[in-house]
């Protein structure tokens, strides 16, 4: 089984699963902690700490990235510029750790509405067999977990650049944020 996704050639080589920072990586994401049935999402805020989230946003367990790692994570996503402005610079390192588990709110998505829980709700009952299915053949070997597939080859290096954003939300909806350099990015995961 491979993923679908068609991968982008960047600096991390033929094989970006072997590139020390991939690695890194996907070491902590799957040892942040993801609620009690795994699906929280991962969000990545623009001071650079990776959170997840209750579906209230609160934050269950949160990391600071420096910046070789926010650009490992972003490359893992859809190239998007204003995106690449709004993480120029940032360093979760720099973050204290108050900061990580009681952030400003604008970095965070809003709460989600009582119909967005119950649609995740229904989405995660409806595939509860297949999520349970492939968690024991990946437990037994049957099944590999997909690979990290690169999309894109962001530079996050620091620059006086910024410009407004747009804000992805729980429900996939684009909002257009004027107030610069805040967004987030959702990643949803099934084990």
């Amino acid at each position: 089984m491979t993923c679908p996704a068609p991968p982008t050639t960047s600096c991390y080589g033929p094989d970006p699963n072997n590139h020390p920072d991939q690695k890194e990586l996907s070491n902590i994401i799957s040892q942040l902690n993801t609620g009690s049935d795994g699906l929280a999402p991962f969000v990545i805020g623009t001071d650079g700490v990776l959170r997840t989230l209750t579906q209230d946003s609160e934050v269950i367990d949160a990391i600071g990235l420096p910046p070789r790692l926010i650009k490992a994570f972003l490359d893992r996503t859809t190239y998007d510029q204003e995106h690449e402005a709004m993480f120029r610079g940032a360093d979760g390192t720099k973050v204290s750790q108050e900061q990580w588990w009681k952030p400003d709110p604008s970095l965070l998505p809003p709460p989600m509405t009582a119909e967005a829980k119950a649609r995740v709700e229904r989405i995660s009952e409806e595939n509860k067999d297949i999520i349970e299915e492939n968690k024991r053949k990946m437990a037994s070997g049957e099944l590999k977990e997909c690979g990290v597939v690169i999309r894109a080859d962001y530079d996050i290096s620091p620059s006086s650049c910024c410009h407004c954003c747009y804000l992805r939300s729980y429900t996939g909806e684009y909002h257009f944020d004027r107030s610069c350099c805040i967004t987030y990015l959702l990643i949803y995961r099934l084990d």
